[in-house]
């Protein structure tokens, strides 16, 4: 039996109304990814996604007149998360381009990708779990 914590029933068109639909919690999306990209719950495979979500590759600093900011990604996630990700072989530097303002990166190995794709997968299949343990069809 799937946890109940981690999907929830909520109608297709809002408040309006209309067929009732099993959407995941955040608990169960941050699971469900987690679990099928193989990655540790919580920055890590946050970080995994948002670096999907970029496109696959990220620089993590932006310079101007000769000082470094955090890009956005950056902001969010600490080198803690993108450690974990490295050790894994997801994803891999990026060197700085100075001519162009960026200082270093990271972008998603082939095995990141997959990962990512797997995490994604996961999620589906939750959804269809659920799905099948409520006797709803899955089309």
């Amino acid at each position: 039996m799937v946890d109940p914590t981690l999907w929830t029933i909520r109608p297709a068109f809002g408040v309006a109304g209309g067929p009732d639909e099993i959407v995941l919690t955040d608990a169960g999306l941050s699971r469900a990814y987690s679990v099928g990209a193989q990655v540790r719950e919580g920055a890590p495979s946050q970080a995994l996604e948002a670096l999907d979500n970029a496109g696959g590759s990220a620089y993590l600093e932006t310079g101007c007149a000769g000082k470094v900011y955090p890009t956005e990604i950056a902001k969010h996630f600490d080198r803690c998360a993108w450690a974990v990700l490295k050790r894994l072989g997801y994803v891999e530097p990026i060197a700085p381009n100075h001519d162009r303002g960026t200082g270093e990166g990271v972008r998603l190995t082939v095995v990141g990708r997959n990962a990512a794709m797997a995490g994604e997968c996961a999620r589906l299949e939750l959804i269809a779990r659920v799905r099948c343990e409520r006797g709803l069809s899955d089309t």
